[in-house]
């Protein structure tokens, strides 16, 4: 336990090295008086706006979820996924490193039956597949986007690196219905990580599922992603050609996903400035639209605090009662 700790301390303190090197680049980079009165000029309005499809595309993301924790018999209402989808993003962003969003999720679905690996797989597969929706639309609209997109060294290598990566996806899966490498993969992978591959390949033999999966993440994509912050573009005054957004903002998403920062601070704010900046916004717009995005996510996630507080107390209780 005190190893796990201490991992968890040195994993969280190289997170915040890196995050805090993001940061000083952006501090330097940014004209702060532009972005502070760009903050100030949004109406109350246009912030109920971007609520309301911020938690349209959460309840999406929860529906998708719901789809694939079916597939494995968790039986939850959509209501129920969405608070703890809602729930898992609040540790996200206050409790970072230590907990962990998706760790909480899959507990609170697989304890009932202690079903965690079960659990587990639905959260990964989840995560998956939303990055899958991402790259494709990203890979997507780049080609519709293309004269523009060889206008930018940064936009060709993304682009090239998230092709690379889906055929490495591919790769992967055909190596491992090879009898060889499953016997490599068995000695040198823990039990547990077997198991949990296992897992997440049975969605392999269901297609149906994958397809519906992947266009959910699609359609989460484009309103949680791309609407949701188009919504703060046109709220600051930020004139941007539709085409030269599509093809970026799904690449911000892919970046700020990759996990060497706490609760991806300073990545985030660096893949506006360095793919917008690709299409011809300035630094100080752009930042204010991630810094933006950032604060109403967590205000809307802190919502979910009693919620998270309440399952806590109930854990508790059981935990109680069973060493009775």
């Amino acid at each position: 336990m005190k190893k796990l700790l201490k991992n968890k301390i040195i994993k969280f303190i190289l997170k915040a090295t890196v995050s805090l090197g993001f940061v000083l680049y952006i501090i330097f980079k940014v004209d702060w008086a532009d972005v502070f009165s760009g903050i100030l000029s949004v109406s109350w309005w246009q912030v109920i706006i971007y609520v309301a499809v911020l938690l349209f595309g959460m309840l999406i993301s929860s529906y998708k979820w719901k789809l694939l924790a079916d597939y494995k018999n968790f039986n939850f209402s959509l209501f129920d996924y969405f608070k703890l989808y809602l729930s898992g993003t609040f540790i996200n962003n206050f409790m970072p490193s230590f907990v962990g969003g998706d760790a909480y999720k899959a507990y609170q679905i697989g304890k009932k039956d202690e079903r965690f690996s079960e659990a587990a797989s639905t959260v990964l597969m989840d995560r998956i597949t939303g990055l899958g929706g991402a790259m494709m639309l990203a890979l997507f609209f780049s080609l519709l986007n293309i004269q523009d997109v060889f206008k930018s060294n940064t936009l060709i290598i993304v682009n090239i690196l998230i092709l690379v990566s889906l055929f490495s996806d591919v790769v992967i899966v055909a190596m491992k219905k090879s009898e060889f490498c499953k016997g490599i993969f068995r000695k040198i992978i823990p039990e547990k990580i077997v198991h949990l591959v296992k897992e997440i390949s049975a969605y392999g033999g269901n297609r149906k599922i994958i397809k519906k999966a992947i266009i959910l993440a699609m359609v989460y994509d484009i309103i949680g992603i791309a609407l949701v912050n188009y919504v703060l573009f046109w709220s600051l005054g930020i004139h941007i050609n539709v085409l030269d957004y599509l093809s970026v903002i799904f690449l911000t998403s892919i970046v700020a996903s990759i996990p060497i920062t706490v609760n991806n601070i300073g990545i985030k704010e660096w893949s506006y400035i360095a793919f917008f900046g690709a299409v011809g916004i300035a630094s100080s717009p752009v930042i204010t639209v991630a810094i933006l995005s950032r604060i109403l996510q967590m205000v809307v996630s802190f919502l979910a605090l009693p919620l998270y507080l309440k399952g806590r107390a109930k854990n508790k209780i059981s935990q109680k009662m069973q060493s009775l």
